[in-house]
C-alpha cells in the first residue's frame, strides 16, 4: 500500500512546510502561536525537539495521528489538522494492512486479521477468516461498514474508499 507511505509524505511536508511558514496555493497557513521556522531544516528540529535532526537519518511521528494532531495543536492557535481525528481508525485500519503487506511478523498477522475482520463481519469475533485471506483480497472487496454510507451504496472497494478518504483529508490540510 504505496498509498499509505504517500499519506504519511504528504503528512510530513505539510507539518514542515507549515511550520517553515508555507502558504498553499489558496494563501492559506495556519496561524502560529509563538512563530514561524526560518528555514525547513529548522523545521525539522522545531517539530523533532532534536538539535542535531538529520532528515537521512531520522523520522518524523508522522505515523503517529494523536502525534500529529496534538504537535499542530501545541505549534498553532488554528491548524487543519484537527480533520485526521475524526478518522483515526480507519487511518490506524490502514497502517496495519500496509504493515501486513510488509511484513510477516505474528503482530503484523494479527493486527492485520482483526482488520479483516471487522471490515467483512458485523460481529468480527463469530468466524474465521477464509484460509489464504490476503490484503490484497480485502482491499478489492466491497466495503460493508466503518466507512461513508456513500461508500457502501456505491459498492466501493476499501481500496477506493480509502483513497477517497485521503483525498478529501489532504483537500482539508491544504485547503
Amino acid at each position: 500500500m504505496g498509498l499509505v507511505a504517500s499519506w504519511e509524505e504528504f503528512l510530513e511536508g505539510t507539518l514542515v512546510r507549515y511550520v517553515a511558514n508555507a502558504t498553499t496555493n489558496s494563501g492559506y497557513k495556519p496561524t502560529a502561536k509563538i512563530g514561524y521556522s526560518a528555514t525547513l531544516s529548522d523545521a525539522y528540529v522545531v517539530l523533532s525537539q532534536n538539535p542535531n535532526y538529520d532528515p537521512a537519518k531520522h523520522y518524523l511521528k508522522v505515523t503517529d495521528y494523536q502525534w500529529v494532531v496534538k504537535t499542530a495543536d501545541f505549534l498553532f492557535s488554528v491548524h487543519p489538522y484537527s480533520c485526521i481525528s475524526n478518522q483515526l481508525n480507519l487511518l490506524k485500519y490502514a497502517i496495519s494492512i500496509r504493515n501486513r503487506v510488509a511484513h510477516a511478523s505474528d503482530k503484523c498477522r494479527k493486527d492485520f486479521v482483526l482488520v479483516a475482520k471487522l471490515f467483512k463481519f458485523a460481529a468480527p469475533n463469530a468466524q474465521p477468516l477464509p484460509q489464504g485471506f490476503t490484503p490484497g483480497k480485502l482491499l478489492f472487496e466491497n466495503v460493508q461498514r466503518h466507512f461513508p454510507q456513500q461508500c457502501i451504496q456505491r459498492q466501493t472497494t476499501h481500496f477506493e474508499a480509502y483513497a477517497s478518504l485521503y483525498e478529501v483529508l489532504a483537500r482539508q490540510i491544504v485547503p
